[in-house]
């Protein structure tokens, strides 16, 4: 190992140390101070890369410190406050108005502009301009459930410290950008235009895949698509990153050797265009890693250097710590890193293994050898992320290994036809025009490779999350694999690796999680400003009532909250999916709910035929052969010793056009002597009816409300609460939600009665266990209630 890769190592882990460590600032001085001071003794190799390691901890111990320092109180509150920021992209266009990204005292800021004006204003928005208006600022939500990271890892990996809201683009103010951000907008908007001219009138989707390939602007793909690249394992190919800027290096050199016999002039025409093209994109992490790294090879090569491909990516890893120490915390470039490793690292191995052990094909050795090394790589860059993708997305796919043979090549076909498109329109109509059909069917054969999932969907599964000393012992054992050069060794640390890597993307454990024998557990879980609650019976039976959701975002709740919630309390599906009714922040998350956990039934209360959610898991439910059933005041579903009791609404009288809260279906769950009431968001045409007892007439001894409504003024009366008179209440609400919930006037509505209350927004997901005479409900946050 050389010494320049041993510094970079050493940087890399000591900022890694100082990031996700907390309070070693201190440390790390005194560790670099004291190997300078007994520098005598030590050799001056260690005592160099001891006071590196120092000076990096110490670094992204300052980066952590920066990043979690609290936001100014000016900046927060219920009222707009004026603020100027510099736009860090693109506006683009979303399903809760128009989506700006903007540098705010510097702190990052997701800004969605509201009105009818923003679609047509927002061509003014581009990036290094600056805005001025007044925002409603808050911080970003973050969830406490079981499973889900901690509070501190959350917000250092959060993409924005920041979120807020603008009423009318009306009230939006800009100012111009320096001029080599107008002139990279100006190229961005030419890219637009010319594939909305050329290859929008082939397919609207085409034209949003060239667009996301070329610039990176994602803001045209369905989401449903999206779905469906991440379950092939190809959506890489239009997520801009290396791969298009290697496409663009090598489509370049070969270009310009074309037209002239120098040997510098390729290089350093090739750097220019890499460079400009990084300033075109912009400065997303994926890109900047890329065009950086082809800069440095490019660099390389022009002073004659040969590169050797290990201490590249050591450096362009360093150097990428070094510009920002949260690094070490993206995944994007853990995965980004990791398949460039498999690559170098790993592929020539399993190259030679393969031609060791392969017949030849002579007639078809070059079409073969391609087979084979295409392959081969994909396996290598899995190797290395496989295990990332399944602890992080949740998400395994093995089809990507042979549907990459098809959607890379297709990518670079795309991406050079589209950069044809946008030079030929400037001089050549018809030329750009038969450009455009290229992009178009290269497109369709870039998409239609993941149809492969139709015919064989168990190729891509959705898995819980393992622990991190499985994933940790396979990297050990992977790594002892291939530096290992005794066979017997190898071979054990072989399969050893595959042993691990089978644990990994199966979570053989998962249902350990479950509550004991004899207990049932109700988990209210932390959904942000939405409604999530998880019932698991002693007889094994599991019921979602609602899913949670983001009304207007795109952040997916139902696949990155809900459903690693449900894997981490031990169920990996469940039986039963409620509906309440159709508000989503309710409903939401419910179809990547269904995907995920499989219900066999999805239970619902007045149907609102017109709702474009509910028609939607409708036609899902029916799809999958899921049973729906419409569910009122009266059914009961009895598991074991547990009963499950529908107490509203009563049977409709007349057909709903809209979701109303009063429709709500409010549930009972009864265990012995312990009553659970779940009550969606009912309001006082549910609270006004007397309550309903069980069969044997005794009304339960323990009793636990769920509060209706997020705790809003609409429900929870006094004389509810008096009639039910709860031992303990809880209320699902997000932090700093723009409603106000929970409402002053029920919490202390609840204080009068002496009713202790929980709340997801304070304590995180409440979870209550009872063996049917005594409760305990415990928070995530460690807060403890006993009730006998």
């Amino acid at each position: 190992m050389s010494a320049g890769l041993r510094v970079c190592l050493a940087w890399i882990a000591g900022a890694a140390l100082g990031v996700v460590v907390d309070g070693v600032l201190d440390e790390a001085i005194g560790l670099g101070l004291a190997a300078v001071a007994i520098g005598v003794i030590w050799p001056r190799r260690v005592v160099a890369l001891v006071v590196v390691a120092a000076a990096a901890t110490a670094y992204g111990a300052g980066a952590r410190i920066a990043m979690v320092r609290p936001v100014p109180v000016e900046l927060l509150g219920a009222e707009p406050q004026l603020v100027t920021g510099v736009l860090l992209s693109d506006a683009a266009l979303s399903r809760g108005g128009v989506r700006v990204e903007l540098l705010i005292q510097g702190r990052r800021a997701r800004i969605t502009v509201g009105g009818g004006l923003g679609p047509s204003a927002s061509q003014a928005w581009t990036r290094g301009r600056t805005l001025r208006a007044p925002v409603r600022l808050r911080l970003p939500d973050v969830v406490r459930n079981p499973g889900s990271p901690g509070v501190e890892w959350q917000r250092l990996t959060q993409p924005f410290e920041l979120l807020g809201t603008i009423k009318s683009a009306a009230l939006v103010e800009v100012a111009p950008a320096p001029w080599p951000e107008e002139l990279a907008a100006r190229v961005r908007q030419h890219v637009r235009r010319s594939a909305e001219r050329f290859v929008g009138p082939h397919a609207a989707t085409s034209q949003a895949v060239v667009t996301a390939i070329l610039i990176g602007d994602r803001a045209g793909l369905d989401e449903a698509l999206v779905r469906r690249l991440q379950a092939a394992g190809t959506f890489h190919v239009i997520a801009i990153s290396g791969g298009n800027v290697a496409m663009l290096t090598m489509a370049c050199l070969l270009g310009f050797r074309l037209v002239t016999r120098s040997q510098t002039m390729p290089l350093v025409s090739t750097m220019v265009v890499v460079a400009a093209y990084g300033g075109v994109v912009g400065d997303e992490a994926s890109v900047t890693r890329a065009v950086f790294a082809a800069l440095c090879y490019l660099g390389l090569r022009l002073r004659g250097v040969p590169p050797k491909p290990v201490n590249l990516l050591a450096v362009v890893a360093a150097v990428c710590v070094v510009w920002s120490p949260l690094t070490v915390l993206d995944v994007g470039a853990w995965l980004s890193f990791g398949a460039t490793f498999g690559l170098i690292v790993i592929l020539p191995r399993l190259v030679d293994h393969v031609r060791r052990h392969a017949a030849s094909r002579r007639g078809w050795r070059m079409v073969w050898d391609w087979l084979v090394v295409a392959c081969l790589a994909t396996v290598a860059a899995e190797l290395l992320i496989m295990p990332v993708s399944a602890h992080v997305f949740g998400r395994v796919t093995v089809a990507g290994l042979l549907l990459n043979l098809v959607a890379i090549p297709a990518m670079g076909v795309v991406q050079l036809a589209d950069m044809t498109v946008c030079v030929l329109a400037l001089v050549s109509e018809p030329a750009a025009a038969a450009a455009a059909w290229l992009a178009h069917h290269a497109t369709t054969v870039l998409l239609g490779s993941s149809a492969a999932l139709d015919l064989a969907p168990w190729l891509s599964w959705r898995v819980p999350a393992s622990s991190l000393v499985w994933t940790g012992a396979y990297y050990a054992a992977l790594i002892l694999a291939v530096v290992c050069t005794r066979p017997a060794t190898r071979r054990a640390a072989v399969v050893l690796a595959a042993s691990l890597l089978t644990v990994i993307v199966t979570s053989p454990f998962v249902t350990l999680r479950r509550p004991p024998g004899g207990w049932l557990r109700v988990s209210i879980l932390d959904v942000g400003q939405g409604e999530a609650v998880l019932v698991q019976t002693p007889s094994r039976h599991a019921l979602l009532v609602d899913s949670g959701g983001t009304p207007g975002g795109s952040f997916d709740v139902g696949g990155r909250v809900t459903t690693p919630a449900v894997w981490a309390l031990g169920e990996r599906g469940i039986d039963w999916l409620v509906l309440t009714h159709g508000d989503l922040d309710h409903i939401g998350g419910a179809r990547r709910v269904v995907e995920d956990l499989s219900p066999r039934e999805v239970w619902e209360g007045i149907p609102v035929d017109a709702d474009p959610t509910l028609r939607e898991l409708r036609s899902l439910a029916q799809q999958r052969a899921i049973a729906w059933r419409r569910l009122h005041a009266g059914h009961e579903l009895e598991l074991g010793a547990v009963q499950i009791a529908v107490r509203h609404p009563q049977p409709p009288d007349w057909q709903r056009v809209r979701v109303r809260n009063d429709d709500s279906l409010v549930l009972e769950v009864r265990y012995g002597d312990v009553s659970v009431l779940l009550t969606g968001d009912a309001g006082l045409e549910y609270e006004s009816r007397p309550l309903a007892v069980d069969r044997t007439g005794a009304p339960p001894r323990i009793r636990i409300l769920k509060v209706a409504h997020h705790g809003s003024r609409s429900s929870t009366s006094e004389q509810f609460l008096d009639r039910y008179r709860p031992h303990a209440a809880i209320i699902s609400a997000g932090a700093s939600n723009l409603f106000g919930h929970p409402a002053p006037d029920i919490l202390a509505r609840l204080s009068a009665r002496d009713i202790r209350v929980f709340r997801t927004d304070q304590h995180g997901a409440v979870i209550l266990e009872t063996d049917g005479r005594s409760v305990r409900l415990r928070s995530i946050s460690g807060r403890v209630m006993d009730v006998s």
